[in-house]
């Protein structure tokens, strides 16, 4: 359900829009300004490299899905022929981007002996996908405050940032609530259930820990699915409305 021509052309029409160059080099100075001493201990240090690109893809999905202005959506929803697949293949450029930045972010620390201690393939591993997994989900959130949803980008930018900042002090937020309302950990994106697991990934054990981690692809998966039909649907409301 993906058309790689049209992925082709839209990490083409991303990477020339030259949009990309400010969340990314958020994302790379970020990391090399955390590891520019040396040691560092391993799973806290991944634990915040991952919140780092939890924000750096929530920002680039926005530079990526604003990049033209919604001039050329039309035009591709026509020749891709189905509102899916293009909505598929737009994700996976960000999913694209997201395998290629924490397959950095996790090995470059190992490559330039970084840590305190070896890093072993398990936590390699939880690593990993903890940090893909929080760029997936940063990228899915970014889908809901594009300009096609939110006209005024001012404020989906001010909307974004706040739940952002939520996600990551999520567990502290409803520590703090009365007990009613212990339903918000469900609600708000579970990043910093993902920030806790890592930082405490040795004390909890590989079942805990991938728990976290299909939990958060579990959340990440609804988003997307959520935005795929209210997409779909919005564009065949659209085109019955245009076809009178």
């Amino acid at each position: 359900m993906m058309n790689w021509q049209l992925l082709r052309y839209l990490i083409a029409s991303y990477t020339r829009s030259y949009r990309y160059f400010a969340p990314f080099s958020f994302m790379i100075i970020s990391v090399l300004l955390l590891y520019s001493y040396k040691p560092n201990p391993v799973m806290d240090s991944y634990a915040v490299t991952s919140t780092l690109l939890f924000m750096g893809f929530a920002w680039m999905g926005m530079t990526f899905l604003n990049h033209d202005q919604g001039r050329q959506t039309s035009l591709l929803l026509l020749h891709t022929g189905s509102a899916g697949v293009f909505y598929v293949t737009q994700y996976a450029v960000l999913v694209t981007f997201s395998a290629i930045m924490s397959t950095m972010a996790v090995i470059y620390p190992i490559l330039t002996g970084m840590f305190n201690e070896p890093v072993g393939m398990e936590r390699f591993v939880i690593a990993w996908l903890a940090h893909l997994l929080l760029s997936l989900l940063g990228s899915a959130i970014s889908l809901y405050f594009q300009s096609g949803w939110i006209e005024n980008q001012g404020r989906a930018i001010g909307l974004i940032c706040i739940v952002v900042i939520l996600s990551i002090a999520g567990l502290s937020v409803v520590s703090s609530l009365p007990g009613k309302m212990t339903f918000m950990a469900y609600i708000l994106p579970p990043v910093s259930l993902m920030i806790d697991m890592l930082m405490h990934a040795d004390e909890q054990g590989l079942i805990k820990c991938a728990w976290a981690l299909l939990y958060t692809f579990g959340y990440t998966a609804v988003l997307f699915l959520v935005y795929l039909n209210r997409a779909c649907t919005k564009d065949a409301a659209e085109l019955v409305r245009k076809s009178g």
